[in-house]
């Protein structure tokens, strides 16, 4: 995939943005791409969610999978606005500023515990 094109797809959920009159443009900034597929933000976010529940153990309970997925998003937001302020991330993940700055804290301090690296590309 060039990194111009008329139109992008998401390869999740197939919505599509594009410029008026059909210019081309790079892959929109709430955008992400992986192994040559775009995601619109939506489709991200998920993705990083099932990425931190799919890694999770068989064992852990329904509500410890659920907040993996929670963090996972959290940190996929860190990590696609690292400028960003701790309240207009949590105000994107519906979450308090004070989680959001725990999950930048643990961020720093092992950024491979994530697993997000792989799963954002812009």
């Amino acid at each position: 995939m060039s990194a111009l094109a008329t139109r992008w797809s998401c390869a999740r959920c197939a919505v599509w943005v594009g410029r008026l009159g059909g210019a081309e443009s790079n892959l929109p900034q709430t955008g992400s791409s992986d192994e040559g597929e775009s995601y619109c933000l939506s489709c991200s976010r998920t993705r990083a969610a099932e990425l931190a529940g799919d890694a999770a153990p068989d064992s852990i309970s329904a509500e410890d999978r659920m907040r993996l997925k929670r963090r996972a998003i959290i940190a996929f937001e860190i990590d696609r606005l690292p400028a960003a302020p701790n309240r207009t991330i949590a105000s994107a993940c519906r979450t308090s500023s004070k989680t959001v700055a725990v999950v930048r804290e643990e961020m720093l301090l092992s950024p491979a515990s994530t697993g997000l690296a792989e799963a954002h590309s812009v």
